[in-house]
Parts: C-alpha cells; sequence; structure tokens
C-alpha cells in the first residue's frame, strides 16, 4: 500500500468546505433547512478514465441535480490531491470526504474488503445487487465501514470482465505458471496457487507496466474499459471467461462524521443517487460490450477460451483460498454471509435465469 500523501496547501484551495448556518446545531444529523455543501470525492482512477471513472463524475451531477444544486461535489482523479491507493486513509481520516474506488484494493485494512468488491466464482452482478439492497450485505458493509469510520455505498458496477490480456499464448498450467500478471484481491490469490506470480497495480500503470515487459499479463475490467484503455497495442491475446473476476462492484466510502453533518435530506438525496448509478453504469456497460467486442476483433485480437484445466484446478483451489480471508470476527460473518446468499441461489439453479440463457442458443 502506497503512503497516503496529500498536497494540503493545495487540498484547502480546491476542497471541501461545508456552508455551515450561523447557529451552532447541537445534533450532526439534525434536519437543517436549505444548507449548502461542497465535498471532496477522491478516486482511484487516472483523469478522464472511460467507463467508472465517467461514473464517478456522473455521481456527482446527479447529487447536484438532485439537490437542487445545495451539494457540489469536487471530483479528484488519482494523484491529484492523494495517490489511487491513498483514497481510502484520506477519507477514514477525514483529509477527504469520500472516495471512489473498489474494494478489493482494501485487503490490507480488512480481509472482509474483497467480498465487497469481486469473488471467484462468485456472485454474478444482480446477485451482488440482491445481496447488498435485500439481504445482509448493507448491514454487514456498515459494520466493516464503522470500523474505520466510513458508510459504504454500491455505485456501479462492471457487469461480466474478462480474464486477462496475455502477450504469448499460454495452453496449460505448466505455461500459465510462469506468467507475471496484474491482478488484485482474491484473484492475484487464486491465480498464485496456479503458480502465477500476481502483482497489484493501479489502473493506470497497467499499459506501461505492460509495454515495457515489468509484467506479462493483465487483467483489468470488462470489453468496453479494455478497449479504451488499448491493451491491444501491446497484447494480442485476450482469454476468457473471467472465474476469478466475475464481476467488480465499485463503491463509494463516505467518511462517517462528514455524512452524518448533513442534513437528513442530503443523506437519502446522496443514497438514491447511488442506487440509481450503480444501475446506469452496469446497464452503460452492458449496452456497449458487442460493439466492444467487435471493435477488438477488427484490431487483431484474438479471443481464447482459459483451458478447461486450468478453471478446473482453481475451482479446487478456491476454497481455501477464500477461506484464508476469514481471520476475524467481521471478515467470517461476511465470509459465511456471503456464501450462504450465494448457495441459495445455486440451489435455485433449475429455475434460475441460467436454464433460459441455455434455451435461448437452441
Amino acid at each position: 500500500m502506497k503512503s497516503l500523501k496529500i498536497n494540503r496547501r493545495s487540498f484547502l484551495k480546491k476542497a471541501t468546505i461545508p456552508v455551515v448556518a450561523s447557529v451552532a446545531l447541537s445534533s450532526p444529523s439534525v434536519l437543517r433547512a436549505q444548507t449548502s455543501v461542497e465535498l471532496s470525492l477522491v478516486t482511484s482512477w487516472p483523469a478522464n478514465f472511460p467507463g467508472i471513472g465517467l461514473g464517478a463524475e456522473r455521481l456527482a451531477k446527479r447529487i447536484q441535480k438532485l439537490s437542487n444544486d445545495e451539494i457540489k461535489i469536487n471530483v479528484y482523479s488519482a494523484g491529484e490531491l492523494v495517490p489511487p491507493f491513498g483514497v481510502f486513509d484520506a477519507v477514514s481520516s477525514g483529509a477527504a470526504d469520500m472516495y471512489h474506488s473498489a474494494d478489493f484494493y482494501w485487503t490490507g485494512k480488512n480481509k472482509a474488503y474483497p467480498f465487497f468488491a469481486s469473488v471467484p466464482f462468485g456472485m454474478t452482478a444482480e446477485e451482488f445487487n440482491s445481496w447488498i439492497y435485500a439481504n445482509e450485505g448493507q448491514d454487514l458493509w456498515n459494520e466493516l465501514g464503522s470500523k474505520f469510520n466510513m458508510k459504504h455505498f454500491l455505485v456501479g458496477n462492471t457487469g461480466t470482465t474478462l480474464f486477462g490480456w496475455f502477450k504469448n499464448e499460454f495452453n496449460n498450467l505448466d505455461d500459465f505458471s510462469k506468467i507475471k500478471i496484474r491482478s488484485p484481491g482474491f484473484g492475484g490469490d487464486l491465480l498464485r496457487t496456479l503458480g502465477a506470480t500476481p502483482v497489484n497495480l493501479p489502473g493506470g500503470d497497467i499499459l506501461p507496466s505492460l509495454s515495457s515487459g515489468a509484467i506479462d499479463a493483465a487483467d483489468w475490467s470488462n470489453p468496453v474499459m479494455d478497449l479504451a484503455f488499448g491493451f491491444y497495442k501491446v497484447a494480442k491475446y485476450c482469454y476468457y471467461p473471467d472465474f476469478k473476476k466475475p464481476t467488480v462492484s465499485i463503491s463509494l466510502g463516505f467518511n462517517i462524521d462528514k455524512l452524518k453533518n448533513l442534513s437528513l435530506q442530503h443523506q437519502s438525496i446522496i443514497q438514491t443517487a447511488c442506487q440509481a448509478e450503480n444501475q446506469e453504469m452496469l446497464s452503460d456497460f452492458m449496452n456497449k460490450e458487442f460493439f466492444a467486442i467487435e471493435k477488438l476483433k477488427s484490431l487483431g485480437v484474438v479471443f481464447k477460451k482459459v483451458p478447461e484445466e486450468i478453471i478446473i484446478q482453481a475451482s479446487k483451489n478456491v476454497k481455501s483460498v477464500i477461506d484464508s480471508y476469514a481471520v476475524d470476527e467481521i471478515s467470517t460473518k461476511v465470509r459465511d454471509s456471503y456464501f450462504k446468499f450465494l448457495n441459495n441461489r445455486k440451489s435455485f439453479s433449475d429455475f434460475d435465469i441460467s436454464n433460459y440463457l441455455n434455451s435461448r442458443k437452441i
């Protein structure tokens, strides 16, 4: 984890200073009328980042519009105020108000966090939404975040992701064991059990590392974002499906003290905006996936299925990897709840959408 560095002079000039009423309030959560507030949102994404980066900008605009311009959010790209992996500490400490990121980056904070981003052989985007909104997911996320002075909101999902971009073909486990690949969180740990060497890099560092040969391969996201990143320029082979990171949920971490200092109306607006952005991001990606794949094919990308022996071996190894993340009370509770929900979904598979999708191929 990179150390947290904040340009405090720049931050004080540009970041968030609430415009408060002249009369102090005895309780921070008291509903206040027509109080304008300015908030900072630090992200793990480079400037003008396609997909999830634009999602952060869209969320900020949505909140401002829904609040009738009473809430203004200043969005800062990775490195503008803090490093991409420094956003968690910035929000936890109160140096920034919110972060926009993926929670598998915070394994070093608590091993429960990756369950709220992506789990190998885990939930689809729709199943994850259900666990968060209708089951125990949000309550457990609240419990986890409270340990770091944060409240978390779901603000997006990549939908189906690609397994990764590779400079050279691999055909078996022996080939795969020689690969150094950018892959964070659970996915990286699972690939390590297959002999590969995973590394964790911020999004903006992936293409340069592939170009220089510092890594042999990288997983990132869905076809839309991978096309925009230009991975096809340095890696000819793209493999699928992505069992290690089937989808990625994007999260908003909000400093609890800053959140409670908002009016109840403003808190409700933020929650509603987050739910709307979660759906819009997934819908946007699904709408663009087909065109992105066709474009990548036209650029000479070779799409290949992950060899079956690798998937089979990974499926045998995954339980031990996941169990290694249950190291304390909260991470164990999150793991158990996640898989209780997922296993219930699996038991419903005879009546699930998967059977319909199979019938649609007839």
